[in-house]
């Protein structure tokens, strides 16, 4: 991604969704996809720091919420294709109290969740691809606030 972006809207799924290669032995189905979903959210409304943010953007809205986080997990493992993918980081930027410093503790959740439900091939899949995304909404947080893109050899849990 040596391009350099113009607005947060520019980052795309790419790093996201065509960098995951399904693997066999992931043995990745719409329940899984489901399943590590709810859970995870399940402990980011408990979080004290994730929790608060989530509830001030979320609202009531949590049913709807995670259905399209459902839909979107389901496009970037391609088990469904239909997402409409350019919705992604404009949910995400448009809400000033989404820092990239957040990050950290939502891919240590997200990562505890799938390793908790999955092991092996499962649970690494869905890892990279929660580490993929981070990235891409770190780079679009960068761009949105005036801060220089992060580095992109590695996820923002590890900087």
């Amino acid at each position: 991604m040596g391009a350099q972006q113009n607005s947060p809207h520019d980052v795309d799924l790419k790093p996201v969704a065509s960098g995951y290669v399904p693997r066999d032995d992931a043995g990745l189905t719409v329940a899984i996809v489901r399943n590590v979903v709810i859970a995870f959210y399940a402990k980011v409304r408990q979080d004290p720091v994730l929790g608060p943010v989530f509830e001030a953007i979320v609202g009531d809205h949590w049913d709807t919420h995670i259905e399209k986080v459902c839909s979107f997990w389901l496009y970037v493992t391609r088990l469904d294709r239909t997402y409409n993918a350019r919705d992604f980081m404009p949910a995400h930027i448009k809400h000033p109290t989404i820092q990239a410093e957040l990050l950290p503790t939502w891919l240590r959740l997200f990562r505890q969740t799938a390793q908790e439900l999955y092991a092996g091939a499962t649970a690494d899949a869905l890892i990279d691809i929660a580490e993929r995304m981070a990235t891409s909404i770190e780079m679009s947080l960068a761009v949105r606030d005036g801060k220089p893109s992060p580095p992109t050899d590695r996820p923002p849990s590890r900087r």
